[in-house]
């Protein structure tokens, strides 16, 4: 078993996503390079910086407002308990969800209908239990099933009632005969009322919760989305307007340089030119670019110009503004307030079925209670 792992090592994964993302952020830096479009330019280096990020090669990452990042923290939190309840309430649209078709039940209600009935009695009965049974051949609820095995009962002695007509009646016959239709009718009640329950919480509780999750939430992905990449455009134009004011400092000091007394510091020197080098590497892919392609070298600039700040500054604007925008859209659908509406709703489309599951069952208990009085 172990020779399966001996060639396994985590060194080996890591060197394979370094190298894959060495290969995707070269593969960034030519797109930019023959990008003649500044604002496409300007998303191809806020994506390179995004994988920068991603790996931990770049600091000074602008940070969010607390409060937009608790909200962020607050409406995922609550996406994830809508799509939770979600799950388990569309099992309202699921007919029979409380009864799964019962093998056993099925032949039974098969074979008497293709047969002469119950117990093989008279075609008479036979006529009647077909006519009866081809409403529904399954059940649909636990109710739909109490109900239609009390009205196939009741129609046994029906017809035993009808088979010993002439003769003597049977109290006992009559007593149980009515006490199977108080039943069947108790739970029929029960089921339409389940049925109707279904159906409301279907359009006015999952249908509301669906929204919420496919349309509002879903929009303040799309914001948030907004607020990281203009984020990242603002942080790439800034750290570019860093390294072009490092890379001025270090050209002073190297003209200022005048024998030993004045030298440069050599750890100094090194540490602005590994800044430096990161700003000169796509200037030079863009040069390697235009002299394939035979276009003139644009006029450049190595320090920060007007152009430059103007640029920082609306993009700046457009940060903050995408975040007010954001905190807005995630701050109206945290409220608890159509939540705790919906929650009701809910619990008061419960409240009615059950009211009406105590109401048959009272009324039928009424009925078997009057008839155990009499048979006393």
């Amino acid at each position: 078993m172990s020779g399966y792992f001996s060639g396994f090592s985590f060194n080996k994964i890591t060197d394979s996503i370094s190298n894959a993302a060495h290969k995707t952020q070269d593969t960034l830096n030519q797109a930019i390079a023959n990008v003649s479009d500044p604002h496409t330019k300007l998303s191809l280096k806020a994506r390179t910086r995004y994988l920068q990020e991603s790996f931990g090669t770049v600091g000074e990452i602008s940070k969010l407002p607390p409060q937009y990042q608790s909200l962020e923290r607050k409406v995922d939190a609550l996406e994830k308990c809508l799509k939770r309840m979600l799950l388990v309430t569309r099992t309202f649209e699921v007919e029979g969800y409380d009864y799964p078709p019962n093998l056993t039940e099925s032949i039974s209600d098969w074979w008497s209908l293709n047969k002469d009935g119950w117990f093989s009695s008279s075609s008479k009965k036979s006529q009647k239990t077909k006519g009866d049974s081809s409403e529904t051949f399954l059940p649909h609820s636990f109710a739909h099933a109490i109900s239609k095995a009390a009205h196939d009962c009741n129609v046994v002695f029906k017809d035993l009632q009808e088979e010993e007509e002439g003769e003597e009646e049977d109290e006992d016959v009559i007593n149980i005969t009515e006490m199977f239709d108080s039943w069947s009718k108790c739970y029929k009640n029960i089921d339409l009322g389940k049925t109707e329950m279904d159906s409301i919480i279907v359009k006015e509780f999952n249908s509301k919760i669906d929204k919420l999750i496919n349309q509002d939430f879903k929009r303040s992905h799309d914001l948030r989305k907004k607020v990281e990449i203009s984020r990242l455009k603002f942080d790439t134009v800034r750290y570019e307007m860093k390294l072009k004011e490092q890379n001025v400092g270090l050209s002073k000091k190297t003209n200022d340089s005048s024998g030993p007394e004045t030298e440069l510091n050599a750890n100094d020197a090194a540490t602005a030119k590994e800044n430096v080098e990161e700003a000169v590497t796509q200037d030079t892919s863009e040069k390697a670019a235009r002299d394939q392609t035979g276009d003139a070298a644009p006029e450049t600039q190595s320090t920060p110009n007007v152009e430059d700040s103007k640029l920082l500054e609306e993009l700046e604007d457009e940060f903050v503004s995408n975040t007010t925008a954001a905190v807005e859209a995630m701050g109206e659908i945290s409220e608890c307030s159509e939540i705790l509406s919906l929650a009701k709703l809910f619990q008061n489309f419960q409240l009615v079925y059950y009211r009406q599951c105590v109401q048959e069952i009272e009324a039928s208990l009424k009925t078997l209670n009057e008839l155990e009085a009499e048979n006393s």
